[in-house]
């Protein structure tokens, strides 16, 4: 097994079933970034991963030297390293804009997503909890409309962050309504899901949950 601090090409620890780690596969497509994809199981991690990362978790990224986790670090990270195309913002007061975009995302959504992971879906905690997390997104709804993704003209990380949890919707029994109000998220997911980055970044068992 080689060690992490010897690697000489950058390498992504990922668990196939994460959203977590999917929005930082969505950067490495995005930029067209070589990288070896080292599938993980977030719930088994293996001693390399122990070793560095204190939280042990994944998405753990290996760049020569360097290792970080946490993904909206590595996100951030990789747009730096590889600034071609950006996707965050030139101007300091938007790149703000977008880090609290994703702050919100993950305090609100990705919480309530994840506890759905969670429940048992036939418990009445998880009745409720689904009911606010679609309450929230569709209460989005004005802002999908806006502008072409969210709260932006441009694909951003506030977008690799949206996209892996509106996929994941029909494993928590969620399902956004094919009417005229939701017609913005509906046309929203389509944008984002055929996104050559998005389809690229899927594993094989994320593609089964849901058909583009």
């Amino acid at each position: 097994m080689v060690s992490l601090s010897r690697r000489t090409s950058m390498a992504l620890f990922s668990d196939p079933n994460d959203h977590y780690c999917q929005r930082v596969r969505i950067v490495l497509e995005e930029k067209g970034i070589s990288s070896e994809i080292i599938t993980s199981d977030r719930n088994n991690l293996s001693g390399e991963i122990l070793e560095l990362s204190p939280y042990a978790s994944v998405p753990l990224l290996v760049d020569r030297d360097v290792c970080l986790y946490d993904s909206v670090i590595l996100m951030e990270y990789l747009d730096e390293r590889f600034p071609h195309p950006p996707l965050l913002p030139v101007y300091p007061i938007s790149r703000a804009h977008i880090r609290l975009y994703i702050k919100r995302i993950e305090n609100d959504w990705c919480s309530l997503f994840d506890e759905l992971l969670n429940l048992n879906p036939k418990e009445a905690k998880a009745k409720k909890t689904r009911q606010s997390l679609k309450a929230l997104i569709l209460g989005s709804t004005p802002i999908f409309k806006e502008k072409a993704y969210f709260m932006n003209e441009e694909f951003s990380l506030v977008d690799c962050c949206i996209a892996p949890i509106l996929w994941r919707l029909p494993l928590v029994g969620i399902d956004i309504p094919n009417d005229a109000k939701s017609k913005p998220i509906n046309e929203y997911m389509k944008r984002v899901f055929t996104r050559k980055s998005f389809l690229e970044s899927l594993s094989e068992t994320e593609r089964e949950i849901r058909s583009v």
